[in-house]
């Protein structure tokens, strides 16, 4: 099946190419299609390629189970965390940070909503980072989507070919609502259905798509809000936004930014920590978005709590990853000393900061000058808070 899908998307391509006219048009299209839906960033229509990926049934089964099962892997790395001294040392949280994560949140799944960001060749899955805090683009991609829904009907030939699509929103309110009754089952007296609170700072870039999601939950009979950290507040034994109760929070604001404007965010906080709402995702799920994970799910010493099948999907499926330190790491059965050993390596590997998103730092080795290269290693090799890939 995946030599049948290799045709298709050659098949695909050769038709997109014979034509540079015709696929200008359809391009202008696409992002006509993009705007008149509101999928846009920054006021301009979501960027996007022109040509599609397909994968197989097999292929979609195998990223199913795989990121389930890593998922699962990750569920149990939360728990280690919050139990286990010597990896939230490793890990190195802040005071603020830990605050948060120690916050219960009412129900027993402690990573809710991710984005696990991988490379798919044939059968082979390899993540590169786990973006769990509070990751965008769900509506998004549902839109974008629909727009190559529409495009497929210039290429006849796909008319051949059964396209299965997923509705990423619907999973997102499924989820939520999972989430939100098991925390009413501790919390009597929430209504049903829940007013929900889309929460992140005002006048950011993604802003459409707070929206998008807004028309999909009211359609779907749940109230809903956009607001700011700010603008909640407590109102007796509940939160409050526009002088609006609110019961189901979808935390779209990102831990880091939060923690940057404390002063600011008091009775969002306290609110959360006295239970007065759902929150999703929780706190926790800020723990897995540190690349250091993916070392220390490698880690002999930390691999006692997962069984045999997570064990050996996390064998096939994390890239050999190491927190840059001043000292020896085990590389394809040899010890080695990690500064030299990256700084030898560079067209082999990644450096980047361990929790930052969107790309930012990232130095690949094969694009990286050898001096600059050396100079980012000198210059955080001592601060532990970078991965080597």
């Amino acid at each position: 099946m995946i030599d049948d899908i290799a045709i298709l998307n050659m098949t695909y391509l050769s038709e997109l190419t014979k034509d540079e006219e015709r696929a200008g048009r359809q391009l202008d299209d696409l992002k006509r299609f993009l705007v008149e839906k509101n999928c846009t960033y920054q006021g301009r229509p979501m960027p996007t390629l022109l040509k599609p990926i397909f994968i197989s049934p097999r292929q979609a089964r195998l990223l199913q189970y795989t990121v389930d099962t890593i998922s699962s892997a990750l569920h149990k790395f939360i728990g280690l965390y919050l139990q286990n001294e010597e990896v939230r040392r490793i890990m190195n949280f802040r005071e603020k940070e830990n605050e948060l994560f120690f916050i219960d949140p009412g129900y027993s799944v402690p990573l809710v909503i991710a984005r696990l960001d991988a490379f798919l060749e044939d059968e082979t899955i390899k993540f590169l980072e786990f973006n769990c805090d509070s990751p965008a683009g769900i509506a998004y991609s549902d839109i974008m989507e629909d727009g190559f829904r529409e495009l497929f009907r210039g290429y006849p030939f796909l008319a051949g070919w059964k396209i299965k699509y997923v509705h990423r929103q619907e999973l997102l309110l499924e989820a939520l609502m999972a989430c939100y009754r098991e925390f009413q089952a501790g919390h009597p007296g929430l209504p049903d259905p829940p007013t929900i609170a889309i929460v992140d700072w005002e006048d950011l870039s993604t802003s459409s798509e707070f929206e998008l999601l807004k028309i999909f939950f009211e359609e779907k009979g749940y109230p809903t809000i956009i607001t700011s950290p700010q603008k909640i507040t407590i109102t007796g034994s509940r939160l409050t936004a526009g002088g609006r109760e609110v019961h189901l929070i979808y935390r779209r604001v990102i831990t880091r930014e939060l923690l940057e404007r404390w002063d600011e965010v008091g009775e969002y906080i306290r609110g959360i920590k006295q239970g007065y709402a759902c929150v999703c995702n929780p706190f926790q799920s800020y723990i897995v978005g540190s690349k250091k994970v993916l070392a220390l799910l490698t880690d002999p010493r930390f691999q006692g709590i997962y069984d045999d099948e997570e064990l050996s999907v996390i064998n096939r499926s994390i890239p050999w990853t190491r927190i840059l330190a001043d000292g020896t790491a085990l590389y394809q059965g040899s010890t080695v000393s990690l500064h030299s050993f990256v700084s030898r390596n560079k067209d082999r590997l990644v450096v980047k900061p361990a929790n930052s998103y969107g790309g930012k730092d990232v130095f690949l080795g094969g694009e990286t000058d050898q001096e600059i290269w050396d100079s980012v290693i000198r210059e955080q090799i001592d601060s532990e808070e970078w991965v080597v890939q």
